[in-house]
């Protein structure tokens, strides 16, 4: 006795795949946990600047972290500067790596942040 195979075919299964996939990615046909608005993301955080830091240090460190990502440590003011102005960072940014000292290597942004004077996040 001969039976029909549960699939589809593999033309109908990729579309099956593909449509199932961008379900997921959209988030639609989650379960909603009863938020307003509905969905599954987590609720946004309030972050407060740690002691000691202005919104405009914050600004600052989150203009920093935006241009020096991790891939370019280990470096010393020269690489940074290298780095930052091939990828046309803001003046602001540039002036403040311009202000490091000669000659140190740097191997985390923390280490740039404390150097240029801004507190670390903790």
């Amino acid at each position: 006795m001969h039976r029909e195979s549960d699939k589809q075919g593999p033309v109908r299964d990729d579309y099956l795949h593909k449509e199932t996939e961008s379900l997921s990615r959209n988030g639609a046909g989650r379960a909603r946990e009863g938020r307003p608005g509905g969905g599954d993301a987590s609720p946004e955080r309030h972050r407060t600047p740690p002691r000691g830091m202005s919104p405009a240090d914050v600004a600052r460190r989150a203009a920093l972290t935006r241009n020096l990502p991790p891939t370019v440590f280990p470096a010393d003011r020269a690489r940074l500067l290298t780095h930052l102005r091939s990828h046309r960072a803001p003046d602001s940014v540039v002036d403040a790596v311009s202000g490091l000292p000669e000659g140190q290597e740097f191997h985390t942004l923390a280490e740039i942040v404390r150097a240029i004077g801004l507190l670390a996040e903790h």
